[in-house]
């Protein structure tokens, strides 16, 4: 009876998934075109592009037991995120089993491949140092780790990379201030520093001393403003004016308020927009998301589609999100070219990479015409 039983219920979940990842069928053409354009991936988060599949092999490979035994079981898990704060629950969870620099450069690799085989070319990612701190990993590990996938990945492909390190929101900022110091024989392999995770009151005040240090030591400054927070247009207005970042990822609520919007452009502020869907249905949220990147393109602001988590949200890198986008918008192809430029004018790169990369992208445009 208990075999019988779980067939059942592993059949019922199989259904649920397909029908959930079905009905999406994207002109040929179109998909060819969007999955070959040149493109950078700005905000996308080491650990969140852990599949479920890898998830289950490093935590064999670690002798680590976890409630799940095939993939679609860690997927019905993820189906119960429904917010931000409910899914980094379930992300928290996930990553407890890396423990090695070995998972690190396992989890970046199967990334840079297949975000490579969408078009992306250059790479900022975002790694959250205190989450593996907080279960004994050392920070020497962590850095060998992203080193170990980038020496392989560049190696393999032609795709620069490049690391963010992320401070948790809801962690003490002097703990952010330690890591941050820690941190210094490393700062040479980062590009820049940034925020995540749950979005507490009054976050770009409690980070300022940090941001100000790490602006000292030649950091580039980013950081999340997630979308339909609390507060959200103050957040949007302290990360600008307190912490003096130079991009902000998510940031579509830039479009609710026309002071905002005008002073994101008037600094050149990137913006990094994450149409990504739970694997969990939650009506409207794609056309919401995709709407407002498609408003705040048409408004001038410097905006690009990211994947952010792919490996915990439904498999979908940046490419795929692309698609989703245009489906629910009718964004052009014009549009979607525009995109992929502004992922490249908004990149911590040099003036000469930058125009390497848009040149591509008008190369490639004109072998479609």
């Amino acid at each position: 009876m208990k075999n019988i039983l779980s067939c059942l219920r592993k059949l019922t979940l199989l259904t649920c998934l397909s029908s959930t990842l079905a009905g999406f069928s994207p002109d040929p053409e179109l998909e060819r075109f969007v999955m070959g354009l040149p493109k950078a991936e700005l905000h996308l988060h080491m650990e969140g592009t852990m599949e479920p599949e890898l998830f289950l092999k490093i935590a064999a490979r670690n002798g680590m037991e976890v409630p799940y035994s095939e993939p679609d079981e860690v997927r019905e898990r993820l189906r119960t995120a429904h917010d931000l704060p409910s899914f980094i629950e379930i992300y928290e969870e996930l990553i407890g089993v890396v423990k090695y620099p070995e998972d690190i450069r396992d989890i970046t690799l199967h990334y840079y491949r297949k975000a490579y085989s969408q078009g992306v070319r250059h790479v900022e990612m975002y790694f959250d140092p205190q989450l593996h701190l907080e279960r004994g990993m050392g920070l020497d590990q962590v850095f060998e780790g992203l080193a170990m996938g980038k020496a392989a990945a560049e190696s393999e492909m032609e795709l620069t990379i490049g690391f963010i390190m992320a401070f948790l929101r809801d962690r003490p900022a002097e703990t952010a201030m330690q890591v941050l110091e820690d941190a210094k024989p490393w700062h040479k392999q980062l590009m820049g520093v940034g925020l995540d995770n749950p979005e507490v009151v009054n976050f770009p005040e409690k980070f300022k001393e940090v941001y100000a240090k790490a602006k000292g030591y030649g950091l580039r400054l980013t950081s999340h403003c997630d979308v339909g927070q609390k507060n959200t247009i103050e957040n949007h207005w302290g990360v600008i004016r307190t912490l003096g970042v130079e991009r902000i990822d998510h940031g579509l609520n830039v479009l609710d308020d026309p002071e905002l919007l005008a002073e994101v452009k008037a600094r050149g502020i990137g913006l990094t927009g994450v149409p990504s869907l739970f694997y969990r249905e939650i009506p409207g949220r794609l056309e919401y998301r995709a709407g407002a990147v498609k408003g705040l393109l048409d408004a001038g602001v410097e905006i690009s589609i990211h994947s952010d988590d792919p490996g915990m949200k439904r498999g979908l890198y940046v490419g795929d999100l692309m698609l989703r986008a245009q489906s629910v918008t009718g964004m052009t192809r014009a549009d979607l070219v525009a995109l992929a430029k502004n992922s490249f004018r908004t990149a911590w790169i040099s003036d000469t990479e930058r125009a390497y990369y848009l040149a591509m992208i008008d190369d490639y445009v004109a072998s479609f015409d």
